[in-house]
């Protein structure tokens, strides 16, 4: 489902494109993000480069039926080869490149086993970086991944999540919740979520932490019940539609050396849970300046830290 939202569609962020074992070294594979198609390969040296699909020249793309030479890429059409940066370093029937030629290259960071491509709708450089997850690159913990969800709605719409504490009781099921506690640097925003936890073992007190680097990106840990760390990965796909995803990073059983038994189930429950939100996002109006609840100030901070990734002003409730 597609579906038009009354906000700029595409926030200046890093997003998540593909995972790190998506893109063999030598392989060649095309994206689709932000309305746009694009080329991703890793070249001979290992290192990860993205670029638009369609090449300088006449327009091929090159996506469908070039390949990697080394650690730059071939045109299908007439093999001119471009490297990382988008410039041409070879023209098969001539004897000097096209400088002048340029494909647009897109700022590129490899980290915690995915490939974050940054968008930026003026085209202007990162000026902040996503962080290392410890757990990513730790013997001791297992990654995993989720299905894909493709949803009709804005990530803006997606993250609110985070701070509409009650939706965690009536839409998740959990039997309370309290407060939300908020720290925010910057691109970071940290929403500490207190809620009471339904388990075999009866009702426990705990909390959701959600720690937001942009509107691409949320690192999130659950306290009160066990240790698992998830990276919940939000990307525009067109305007109105978006992909969504999450890693998981969950301890080693000792005694296994597989997924511990609250690794498991964490994962379980977090797909459960996207699944009831689904049709809500798809199904929902943004309101600009909403009606809200004693208590639900943190969506109105939430909404005022967003602003801050959109090159045109975005409405922000009063």
């Amino acid at each position: 489902m597609t579906r038009r939202i009354d906000l700029p569609p595409f926030p200046d962020s890093w997003y998540y494109v593909a995972s790190s074992h998506d893109v063999a070294p030598g392989e060649l594979v095309t994206l689709h993000y932000f309305g746009q198609d694009f080329i991703c390969w890793r070249g001979e040296s290992g290192t990860i480069n993205v670029l638009d699909a369609y090449c300088a020249h006449l327009g091929a793309h090159i996506g469908h039926g070039g390949f990697v030479e080394g650690d730059n890429v071939v045109c299908p059409f007439h093999h001119w080869r471009w490297n990382g940066e988008g410039r041409n370093e070879r023209i098969p029937y001539r004897d000097k490149p096209q400088r002048g030629a340029r494909i647009g290259c897109r700022p590129v960071r490899e980290q915690n086993g995915q490939v974050l491509l940054w968008y930026s709708a003026s085209g202007a450089q990162p000026d902040w970086e996503p962080p290392a997850l410890p757990q990513a690159a730790d013997p001791d913990w297992l990654r995993f991944e989720s299905e894909r969800w493709e949803i009709g709605s804005h990530v803006q719409e997606i993250f609110e999540n985070t701070v509409d504490i009650a939706h965690f009781q009536f839409v998740h099921g959990v039997s309370g919740f309290g407060a939300v506690e908020l720290v925010e640097e910057g691109p970071m925003f940290r929403a500490i979520a207190s809620i009471t936890m339904k388990t075999p073992r009866g009702d426990v007190d705990g909390a959701v932490e959600s720690e937001l680097w942009g509107l691409g990106l949320d690192f999130v840990r659950q306290r009160g019940l066990g240790e698992a760390r998830t990276i919940f990965s939000v990307t525009p796909v067109d305007e109105g539609a978006l992909s969504a995803f999450y890693t998981f990073f969950i301890p080693k059983d000792a005694a296994t050396g597989e997924a511990s038994r609250y690794g498991q189930a964490f994962m379980k429950e977090s797909s459960r849970q996207i699944t009831q939100d689904i049709p809500i996002w798809e199904h929902k109006l943004y309101r600009a300046r909403p009606m809200l609840a004693m208590g639900e100030g943190p969506i109105v901070d939430y909404r005022r830290w967003a602003g801050q990734f959109y090159e045109e002003p975005a409405p922000v409730a009063a």
